[in-house]
């Protein structure tokens, strides 16, 4: 895969749970008693998930979580999809979308509309005088400075002349090379071609169902939303173990038959790390919808660095228990204990998350972070005197302040940050200054001329709470 899925985006939530649906197809196919051992699922090598038998590719897919139907958005994913199943003779390949894929205006299929792409590519070689210029020539040149499907070219070919590369895209378009007969966008169970954000849970629990059916396991809402979340744990663990060992050649995958043993293992017992999978499935999935939303995150139509892939990919890629501390972090209004081994344990504010804390994670400069996973937080800091800390919060902007100082002031988790943040990022207009000692009372009075910096083991007097502006502001400088 020419760009790495982290933490470019094809959906956080999205992705791996296509991956997961596709593998529990995969075993509803056979029977129970089928030898699955040779089979294994693979997220982020070759594309964004492939299916291996003994080792050896027998289906590589591309996911794309955009909000659109356009044909131009897929293209370059196509392309590279092809190059791939050109140097993977007996391999197919599928494209799972949000939305489905139209054709090329005046084409009539997927194919041919992909024909048409390398069409113009090889056009293009074909009759430039100065073919080093053209997308062919500068994929086999050395220069940097080159258009994505270039990249993607040379990528695939990274040892090819251009006349090389130009002979690989006629093999294809003669047929020479069967590449274009084995790719297709994936149709689901529905017979729809793609897969809305929000269809994708209840085709996976639909999967799972027809498995626990199929073993004669007894089926309840209960149950399924317990193997759902195991498994949704086990693809979690499975990425960020992948990202940890990625330079490694022995790359990891997933057995299929341990995603069967799920199906056969008694999951009654809600463990908090049932609960913290429940937290991060939610979490991402409001990042999906953050990202899906044309008004919140318009397409810039370029390949900018984006503030808030970059932070959710350090997010993302937490434990999610983890990221739950985080998450306590970012809440400092919110008394959320996790004390208790319930349901109610990992409540959380879904429009926090959605409508305060990703807009600001979107809005301010990544370079400006400064996370620390050991102290779950994730803050930024200015570069310039004085240096200070600004934390992102879900601190709402339609209610009144003082309720608000008086629930960070019940809120026995808020003693850390003290020590730590100087200020709280907030999506409303207003600046607040919350004083940490005004309920408490227990304080002499400052001397006078007494020193009024703080040593470092002391908290901050007070923490300003600000609007996410004045926070780019300062940070920017």
């Amino acid at each position: 895969m020419a760009f790495d899925a982290s933490p470019s985006w094809s959906g956080f939530n999205y992705q791996g749970k296509v991956a997961l649906y596709y593998a529990l197809v995969l075993i509803n196919k056979e029977t129970p008693d089928t030898d699955l051992s040779a089979y294994s699922l693979m997220l982020e090598s070759t594309e964004d998930f492939e299916i291996k038998r003994n080792d050896e590719s027998i289906s590589i897919h591309q996911v794309k979580a955009y909000n659109k139907s356009t044909f131009e958005k897929y293209s370059n994913a196509l392309i590279e999809i092809t190059l791939e199943l050109y140097k993977q003779p007996t391999v197919f390949g599928f494209v799972h979308t949000w939305k489905v894929i139209n054709n090329r205006p005046n084409f009539t299929s997927l194919i041919d509309s992909i024909k048409n792409d390398l069409i113009l590519i090889c056009n293009e070689y074909q009759d430039s005088a100065d073919k080093v210029a053209t997308t062919i020539g500068n994929a086999a040149s050395d220069s940097k400075k080159i258009t994505k499907i270039s990249a993607i070219l040379r990528y695939a070919f990274p040892a090819k002349s251009a006349d090389e590369l130009y002979a690989i895209l006629e093999e294809i378009l003669i047929e020479k090379n069967d590449a274009l007969s084995r790719i297709a966008s994936y149709e689901y169970d529905d017979k729809k071609k793609y897969c809305d954000l929000d269809d994708i849970n209840k085709k996976i629990k639909n999967q799972i169902s027809l498995a626990f059916q199929a073993r004669k396991k007894i089926v309840t809402d209960d149950h399924l939303d317990k193997a759902f979340h195991h498994y949704l744990g086990m693809i979690d663990r499975h990425i960020i173990d992948r990202h940890k060992t990625k330079a490694e050649e022995n790359k990891l995958s997933i057995r299929i038959d341990a995603l069967i043993l799920v199906l056969e293992t008694d999951l009654e017992d809600i463990s908090k790390d049932y609960l913290a999978y429940k937290f991060k499935e939610r979490f991402s999935y409001q990042v999906d919808q953050y990202m899906s939303d044309e008004v919140d995150y318009p397409d810039a139509g370029n390949d900018q660095p984006c503030n808030l892939q970059a932070a959710c990919a350090i997010l993302l890629a937490l434990h999610p228990r983890v990221l739950w501390e985080h998450y306590r972090s970012f809440s400092p209004h919110l008394l959320l204990d996790d004390a208790s081994n319930t349901n109610n344990a990992f409540t959380y504010n879904d429009e926090g998350i959605r409508l305060y804390l990703l807009k600001i994670l979107h809005s301010v400069d990544i370079a400006s972070s400064a996370p620390n996973a050991a102290r779950y937080l994730f803050a930024y800091r200015s570069s310039t005197p004085p240096f200070q800390n600004f934390l992102p919060t879900t601190i709402t902007s339609n209610g009144r302040f003082d309720l608000t100082s008086k629930q960070m002031h019940s809120n026995p988790c808020l003693s850390e940050l003290l020590y730590e943040i100087e200020n709280l990022i907030h999506c409303g207009e207003i600046d607040h200054i919350f004083y940490p000692d005004a309920e408490k009372n227990t304080e002499a009075p400052i001397e006078i001329d007494a020193d009024q910096r703080l040593k470092r083991t002391e908290t901050f007097k007070s923490i300003s709470v600000i609007p996410l502006n004045k926070a780019k502001i300062k940070l920017a400088k």
